[in-house]
């Protein structure tokens, strides 16, 4: 039986919030909406696409076409922005080494468009570094339904493996909890646990202690 490690991405592998922000900030701008400080984007950030728009937009300006109008710019900026602050975790890198050589397969599962977050893995990491890396497409559902896990589970070529989720939002914890799979809960990223949530995770603060729970995991 297989062993594999799914990861979020922003704000658990990779430091992406600066560089997030400052798009969002510009898309904000683009459509006549007011912009926000940099400390906001925390309590921004976090599941699909249409929730973290219409977090940032004025209460009466909550509609379907502009959250549309943010969404599209925001894509347009973000992706043709250089990025400069978005980098892994100090770490990071060397954690998921460890799995590697310890028999862990590794995979992210990101609600990040998939051409975008191919894009990043790429940049970021060396080439063929993940067993799976599964973005959003309108194609399917997104997080927090288990749709992406179960196809990580394909590209593992698993089809019962002892899997553990890694993220730093609660919609990491609910796609775990859809997914049947523990959950850790990292605490350097933008998220927020609930605290009806907080006995259905283990968390970590530091990359040593996930380091720790990961390497001496055992099947429950």
């Amino acid at each position: 039986m297989g062993k594999i490690a799914i990861f979020d991405f922003d704000g658990t592998i990779v430091n992406t919030i600066t560089d997030v922000a400052l798009a969002f900030n510009q898309a904000l701008k683009e459509n006549g909406y007011p912009e926000h400080p940099m400390e906001a984007f925390d309590g921004f950030v976090g599941g699909n696409l249409e929730t973290v728009v219409a977090r940032m937009l004025p209460e009466d300006c909550i509609k379907d076409k502009n959250i549309d109008s943010v969404k599209f710019a925001y894509r347009r900026i973000y992706s043709e922005s250089q990025k400069e602050n978005t980098k892994p975790y100090d770490g990071i890198v060397e954690l998921l080494e460890k799995l590697k050589k310890n028999g862990w397969k590794i995979a992210v599962n990101s609600n990040k468009g998939q051409q975008l977050l191919d894009e990043l893995v790429a940049e970021l990491f060396p080439k063929g570094y993940f067993d799976s890396v599964v973005g959003y497409l309108e194609s399917r559902p997104s997080k927090p339904d288990a749709c992406g896990v179960e196809l990580i589970y394909a590209d593992c070529c698993e089809t019962a493996p002892i899997a553990i989720y890694v993220g730093d939002g609660m919609s990491d914890v609910r796609t775990a909890i859809n997914a049947g799979i523990p959950c850790v809960f990292v605490n350097w990223g933008q998220g927020k646990l609930e605290e009806a949530y907080q006995e259905n995770v283990i968390c970590v603060e530091t990359i040593e202690e996930l380091e720790n729970v990961l390497l001496d995991w055992k099947d429950k």
